[in-house]
Order: C-alpha cells, then structure tokens, then sequence
C-alpha cells in the first residue's frame, strides 16, 4: 500500500512578487526551511512524497531547480515537486489540485511547511497531530486550530482559533483515503474558502474516526522569524 506525503507551498501573497517567500529561503545550515520541515519524520514510511509549488513562483524564482538540489543534499530520493498552474482559494484546494494531478490514492499525510516536529510513528489513518499549547514558550494563539480528545484517545473536535483544547495542531494530518479527502473538500468548497480542520470537522460528523498522532520538537517559524 502506498502512503503519499504531501508538502503544501502554494499560498501567494502581494509581497511574493517582490520577494521570495520566506519558507523557500535557507536555514543556517543550508536547508530550506520547507524541506527542512519534514527531516522529524519516519520519511521510511513514504512511497511518495510531493512538493507543492505556484508556477509563477517557479519562474520568477527558479524555485524547481532550488528544491531539486536541496531534495538531492538531503536524499530525499522518493521526493518530487508538482507544479500548479494557477493560485488556489486555500490549502485544501492545493491539496485537491495536487492529488487530481497526480492521481494519489490511498493515505496521505500533509505537512505544513512553516514549522518543524519529529514524530517515531505515523499510521496510514485517519489522523491529526497535536502539542500541548502549556509547553511552548513562543505562540501566537490566534492563528492555532486546536483539538479535543476524548479519555479514549479518539479526536472528538477540531475547530479554527478557538481554544477549545489544551491542545493545538502542530501542521500535521492524516487521511486513509485521498479519493475521500477529494469527496469531501469537492462537497465543501461551495462554502468558501476552507481550512483542513473544516474537513476534519464534516468527516468526524459524519463519524469518520480521527486519532491524536503525538509530537515532539515543535517549532513554528512563523513565530520564530515573523514571516
């Protein structure tokens, strides 16, 4: 069975047209921090893995061959970079865009590229990562999701800058069935623009199960560096 990784980087932004955006410039030991956002997982566990980018920043950056050389330093072998013609409303529909393209099946996990986790196992299911919010020193809570889990261990909520949790997501999640994701995100998008939590949200309706996947390590960048 394969099991997709997928490194959404498609957001645009007024100020990209003049500068390159942050999550593509390098770290001090050389790696761009998108990539670098995935070297804390169990990358073993990934037949694919996909990186998602605008064509308008692919040319006015050279951004293809940039990620070519960093994917070959970090041997990243499995790892390849799709090319999305035109801008999208929202993470969601990059990821829909991305799977349609490339015609992904089976379990995908997404990882936001604005921030870093190590993770020892992540299971082909349904799934959110989580960090407890109490053990971060830097945090912006506004910009969180944040999710509650049941004595159980089951995902019961998920819901956009609304602390509802002691718990937030840290960038990660887990779905067994990209053809379902699609369903859900083809049946959701007459509502606007959407966030993954809002198709969380409609599957756990929908009694769809989704477990906690705990991390360590967490950064965010986007506090860290302002982007």
């Amino acid at each position: 069975m394969s099991f997709t990784l997928i490194v959404p980087i498609a957001a645009d932004k007024p100020e990209y047209d003049k500068r390159l955006p942050f999550i593509f410039t390098q770290d001090r030991d050389g790696t761009m921090y998108c990539v670098k956002s995935i070297l804390g997982l169990p990358l073993k566990l990934f037949s694919n893995i996909y990186f998602v980018i605008l064509k308008k920043h692919r040319k006015k950056y050279d951004l293809r061959e940039r990620l070519r050389l960093q994917l070959k330093q970090n041997h990243l072998q499995r790892a390849s970079i799709i090319v999305l013609d035109a801008t999208t409303s929202c993470q969601a529909e990059t990821i829909a865009r991305a799977i349609e393209k490339e015609n992904i099946t089976g379990p995908i996990f997404i990882k936001d590229a604005d921030g870093y986790f190590t993770a020892d196992e992540i299971l082909p299911q349904n799934g959110v990562t989580i960090y407890p919010l109490e053990e971060l020193s830097l945090v912006d809570p506004q910009h969180k999701s944040y999710v509650a889990v049941d004595d159980m261990n089951y995902i019961t909520n998920i819901i956009e800058r609304r602390v509802v949790s002691h718990y937030f997501n840290a960038g990660g999640y887990c779905f067994e069935d990209a053809t379902e994701f699609c369903s859900y995100y083809n049946r959701l998008k007459p509502y606007g623009t959407l966030y993954l939590s809002h198709i969380i949200y409609s599957m756990l309706l929908d009694r769809h199960i989704f477990r906690p996947i705990a991390i360590g390590n967490y950064r965010d960048w986007e506090i860290e560096y302002k982007i």
